[in-house]
């Protein structure tokens, strides 16, 4: 099933009711649907077609669902792009998923522009903005000079809808190819633990171009006929108001938000008398000290449950159906199995830790471009994860650790090779190695370990200018330490756990 039938059904039944609340304004399932089928036809007037890839890189603005589902509406196939990338990584993504087409904010151009030039498979580039270059088409007139498209193309639930990048377990970004089925039984899933309704109203500051920001806020809200209280980014005022006023009903955050949340109010205040009736935390994992601390500052509940891009993202709850546990991953929700094994690849016994490993509706097709890759960690059905995790006697899961070096800070996945790869293209770079470190609000910070060739005076303000350059400033090295050797093992590698400390 496309997913566009699911908001089509809902925009018929829920009409003039509001589908988006955007900055005091308000907008209706008509007005939405309306402009999803004109900017479909804009696209189909492009040469946009079933199969084909648009780059979607716009931040949290009603457009982003409008392009969205337009996209999908035409049987061609989304690839999100982070807003925070810079103008390299923006464009190696483009050229690795043979973009046809750029949905961009035109703020973000200026930098992509130089790089994207020598793109073959990207024919066109649609800008939202003013005053716009001559060799790029305005979303607005798209959306203001077509008729809109009526008819859904039919799909199969194993057609591609999205290219999801991540990290993952290389450091090379990779494109996770998910159906249609993919994502509607993660939105049932969900919907069904997170008991939404048209009566709620999600408020919504993760980007849109997150996976968590897709699935469990944009599809959720609007395939349920909820409102979608959309916030341009996370600003802890606005969101501590809606959480005292009693304005929204459902939140959901990664653990960073909570901590901060929390950091902000006083803690012997009175909890609000119309409490947020649920809250939801994915993208790693929150601290048993703020989760009970949050909920009874707030009044509220916070499900835990564990996401990977590969899994569109939802894969484990704690649901009020099968129980709750604090500092756990709850149990794979309806549709999905999850279990541990150990090195023999054998089920682990209960307690013993091992790699996490999933097979379900939720799992992705694989990795486009990379099908050695998509063979690694797809085996016999079952999705490798590369998490590190346990289950206890009443089938709880627990995250571990990762077997992987993969740094998740506020949410993000960064992978050090990432960061290195940009080190070491300093010219006074002898040596590098990127850690990630313990931090009381993100998480993990990322540390780089730096030896200079001699006689470099570089500063580590002028690395770190040098890094915000070049890459998305989530991951440029908070803490940046200069060696004159950095530690080796027996073997001669460099010890990374050494310099954790």
């Amino acid at each position: 099933m496309n997913i566009n039938h699911l908001l089509e059904q809902i925009s018929s039944e829920r009409g003039d009711e509001v589908a988006i609340r955007f900055t005091g304004k308000e907008i209706s399932y008509t007005v939405l649907f309306n402009a999803v089928c004109r900017f479909a036809r804009g696209l189909y007037e492009l040469g946009v077609r079933r199969g084909d890839r648009v780059a979607l890189m716009l931040p949290n603005l009603p457009q982003f669902p409008i392009a969205y589902y337009a996209i999908l509406r035409l049987g061609a196939v989304v690839v999100p792009v982070n807003m925070m990338y810079k103008g390299r990584e923006a464009a190696w993504l483009l050229e690795d998923s043979e973009a046809k087409v750029l949905v961009a904010w035109s703020a973000v151009w200026t930098d992509l522009e130089r790089q994207v030039s020598v793109l073959s498979p990207l024919k066109h580039v649609v800008l939202l903005g003013d005053d716009l270059p001559e060799s790029t088409i305005s979303m607005s007139k798209l959306l203001a000079e077509n008729q809109p498209m009526t008819d859904t193309i039919d799909l199969d639930d194993d057609d591609p809808a999205i290219v999801q990048y991540t990290s993952g377990m290389t450091g090379t970004p990779k494109g996770a190819e998910l159906t249609h089925g993919n994502i509607t039984s993660n939105v049932s899933a969900c919907r069904e633990i997170m008991r939404v309704t048209e009566r709620d109203s999600l408020l919504t500051v993760l980007p849109l171009f997150h996976p968590i920001g897709q699935t469990m806020l944009m599809h959720l809200s609007l395939c349920s006929g909820a409102v979608m209280d959309l916030h341009p980014k996370f600003d802890p005022e606005v969101v501590l108001k809606s959480f005292r006023s009693g304005e929204c009903t459902l939140f959901v955050g990664v653990p960073s938000i909570y901590k901060i949340l929390l950091d902000q109010v006083d803690i012997e205040d009175p909890p609000p008398e119309n409490p947020i009736r649920l809250c939801v935390c994915g993208g790693g994992a929150i601290s048993d000290e703020v989760l009970k601390q949050f909920e009874k500052v707030f009044n509220t509940y916070i499900l835990e449950c564990y996401t990977i891009s590969e899994t569109s993202p939802a894969t484990s709850f704690n649901q009020w159906r099968t129980g709750r546990r604090v500092g756990s991953l709850g149990h794979p929700i309806p549709g999905v199995e999850m279990k541990v094994v150990n090195e023999d690849g054998n089920e682990a016994s209960i307690g013993e830790v091992g790699e996490i490993i999933i097979k379900g509706n939720n799992v992705m097709h694989g990795y486009i471009n990379r099908p050695r890759l998509t063979d690694e960690v797809l085996r016999d059905g079952w999705f490798h994860t590369g998490d590190l995790g346990k289950m206890d006697i009443n089938s709880f899961f627990y995250l571990v650790d990762r077997t992987n070096e993969r740094i998740i800070k506020g949410g993000f996945s960064i992978y050090p090779s990432e960061v290195e790869s940009v080190l070491f293209g300093h010219p006074d770079i002898s040596e590098a190695a990127v850690v990630g470190i313990l931090d009381e609000v993100m998480g993990e910070e990322v540390k780089a370990c730096v030896v200079l060739k001699e006689g470099a005076t570089t500063t580590t303000e002028q690395l770190a200018e040098y890094c915000r350059e070049r890459m998305a400033l989530y991951k440029v090295p908070s803490v940046i330490r200069f060696y004159k050797d950095l530690p080796r093992t027996s073997t001669g590698r460099i010890d990374k756990t050494e310099l954790t400390a």
